[in-house]
């Protein structure tokens, strides 16, 4: 069993990307102990250590959630994936998903 202590985004992480602990409601359910993080220049998108039922992601992985037309949404990244995408990169795949 995961320790609840242990963190699925690590703090180099955080730092390198600029992450942000998020204080914005959003309507999905969040696993106990999981973060949402708001990714730095893109409104409304996300970074977080669940899904959006609250499933905490597998080791090494996170969720990109962002609105789309019919509200939020999402995708299952790996950290090395987010860790090497641009801001342009990000908002690509927020954009090329947002018909959901």
């Amino acid at each position: 069993m995961k320790n609840t202590t242990d963190f699925n985004i690590d703090e180099e992480t955080i730092s390198k990307l600029g992450l942000r602990l998020s204080n914005k409601h959003i309507n999905a359910q969040i696993a106990p102990n999981a973060r949402v993080f708001e990714y730095p220049g893109l409104d409304n998108v996300f970074v977080m250590e669940s899904d959006l039922y609250g499933n905490t992601m597998p080791e090494g992985s996170c969720f990109l959630a962002f609105y789309g037309s019919h509200g939020l949404i999402g995708k299952h990244l790996h950290l090395e994936t987010l860790k090497h995408a641009s801001i342009n990169d990000i908002k690509a795949i927020a954009e090329s998903h947002s018909e959901g």
